[in-house]
């Protein structure tokens, strides 16, 4: 009796003892673990335009020279992203390719700030050298895609992207858009049309000029600029759509003076 009685002391012991420990010790350690995950800061997320990943790409890597953090930058179709941000999604700098996406979202108010045009992108037309061996201008163009060596002409889809809706806006003031409508293959975003040039699926792609820029472009094919007047001018806008401070942080950055150069370098036109 006296032994189960010793061990009935030092099992209440023990459980105390556990209890003791669970009850003021675990909490504390899970506490901070929480606290710690609440002060962890994770990469601000940036939804890009297809068309100014070229010049974006050099400037976030200068600001990660300068940063240890880097922002994660997501590239693809304005409309898309637009959507994406309506029905909830959680990110931190739109850099759409026009203003109009931004200036709905700030209808809705769900930016965190006014925004802020960033650069005037410039629509070109690309054609393969596969097809047009020398320089053409535009009248020549224009008669040249009604031809058979001329089987596909690729644009961004115009519900989606913004360029997309220049090039359709251009198109269907030719004379013969009936005709090159039959030709048309759209891509989902810009980034996807460049791809169809690249490819060789498609003799005509409209595209901004910064992705005409690109080496490999410029070898099989070149450009052709789409004069001003013939479609809405196009100004890209990005906004803040969180208080997340390092997206506040790479949102200045981008918009630095310094930046300029490397804009133009890529056929934009920043402002002043």
């Amino acid at each position: 009796m006296y032994l189960i009685s010793c061990l009935t002391s030092i099992l209440r012991r023990c459980f105390f003892l556990v209890a003791y420990c669970l009850g003021f010790f675990l909490p504390l350690e899970i506490l901070n673990a929480q606290i710690l995950n609440e002060n962890k800061i994770n990469p601000p997320i940036v939804l890009a335009a297809a068309s100014v990943r070229p010049a974006l790409e050099e400037i976030s890597s200068n600001y990660r020279l300068l940063k240890k953090n880097h922002p994660k930058i997501i590239y693809g179709s304005s409309g898309n992203f637009y959507q994406q941000i309506i029905n909830g999604g959680k990110f931190d700098i739109f850099m759409s390719a026009d203003e109009h996406l931004v200036n709905q979202l700030q209808e809705k108010k769900l930016l965190k700030n006014d925004g802020n045009v960033y650069v005037q992108g410039r629509l070109v037309f690309w054609l393969s050298k596969r097809v047009f061996s020398d320089p053409i201008d535009l009248e020549t163009l224009q008669k040249s895609l009604i031809t058979k060596p001329v089987n596909k002409v690729a644009i961004a889809n115009p519900s989606l992207a913004p360029y997309g809706k220049a090039a359709e806006e251009v198109l269907r003031k030719w004379p013969n858009w009936p005709e090159i409508s039959k030709k048309m293959i759209m891509g989902e975003n810009i980034g996807q049309v460049a791809q169809f040039a690249l490819s060789g699926s498609v003799q005509v792609a409209l595209l901004p000029l910064s992705l005409t820029m690109h080496p490999e472009m410029q070898k099989i094919g070149f450009a052709l600029p789409v004069p001003d007047n013939l479609y809405e001018p196009i100004f890209q806008k990005m906004a803040m759509l969180s208080n997340h401070p390092e997206a506040k942080d790479f949102y200045q950055f981008v918009l630095d003076k310094q930046n300029k150069k490397i804009w133009e370098k890529y056929g934009f036109t920043a402002p002043n």
